[in-house]
């Protein structure tokens, strides 16, 4: 069976490489949308040196975090659950739920994106850059709580995804969510959080945990503590991670069972 979800996902990748030209000014968009938006946050903290007692490479490696997390989340959900509120209304989903298969993973393994490429270069190359402006080595167990940071990271970014476009199996239309509790929340993310007042940092570690995608994790490799909240908290973005993404997998299922089929 994974074998099968392998050859779909592996499927979907290759088509979308099927048009070369176009697959390479999608890349040449995200690189210079991407990197505009690194560059704006150079010149900010060039201005200022510190914000909230980070300096330029640690907020640059809160940037990353964002970024690789966002990217890996998107190219499995983003194909998926961006185009679920019509696949909904247009009754493409009736197709899905007739098939021998798990609806979800066969959802996101037929729309995997390859649009986030040029991300993941952009991500990583700005990560062990400013890593090695900090001074900071990845010994052995590093390197590994990195990647499981990543991975607990993009399940809150997934988590994202799903919880803010699910609602579509009752409202039929959910764009305005999406926007207003995952893209508008998310802004707050370029920035520790710290800079904001105890409402922003409670709201954005106890209610919506976009916290733990990037400033919780790297307190851990900068060997900072603070915040209002236990340092503890740099240690838990891997189970956040499969807490929140368990509970919109679930958030999902309940989506499903009030589906109603257009029958055509």
């Amino acid at each position: 069976m994974i074998g099968l979800y392998t050859a779909f996902a592996r499927i979907s990748f290759l088509t979308q490489l099927e048009y070369r030209g176009q697959y390479f000014m999608r890349m040449v968009s995200k690189i210079l949308g991407w990197s505009t938006g690194f560059l704006m946050l150079m010149v900010l903290l060039q201005k200022f040196q510190t914000i909230g007692g980070w300096s330029i490479y640690e907020i640059l490696l809160l940037y990353a975090f964002d970024v690789l997390s966002y990217s890996i989340a998107g190219t499995f959900c983003m194909g998926a659950f961006g185009k679920l509120p019509g696949m909904i209304r247009q009754g493409e989903l009736d197709g899905i739920l007739t098939k021998p298969v798990n609806p979800f993973v066969y959802l996101v393994s037929t729309k995997i994106s390859a649009g986030y490429t040029s991300n993941y270069i952009i991500a990583l190359g700005i990560i062990i850059f400013s890593l090695r402006k900090l001074g900071i080595v990845l010994d052995g167990f590093r390197s590994v709580w990195l990647v499981l940071d990543i991975i607990g990271a993009s399940l809150i970014q997934m988590a994202g995804f799903m919880i803010t476009t699910v609602p579509a199996f009752w409202l039929y239309k959910s764009d305005g969510l999406y926007q207003l509790f995952y893209k508008n929340f998310t802004e707050f993310l370029k920035y520790p959080i710290s800079i904001y007042n105890v409402g922003v940092q409670t709201l954005l570690t106890f209610i919506l945990p976009y916290a733990f995608i990037n400033y919780y994790p790297v307190q851990y490799f900068l060997n900072k503590e603070e915040g209002r909240f236990a340092s503890c908290f740099m240690f838990l973005t891997p189970i956040v991670g499969i807490v929140v993404f368990w509970g919109a997998y679930l958030f999902w299922l309940r989506g499903l069972r009030a589906y109603h089929s257009t029958g055509s």
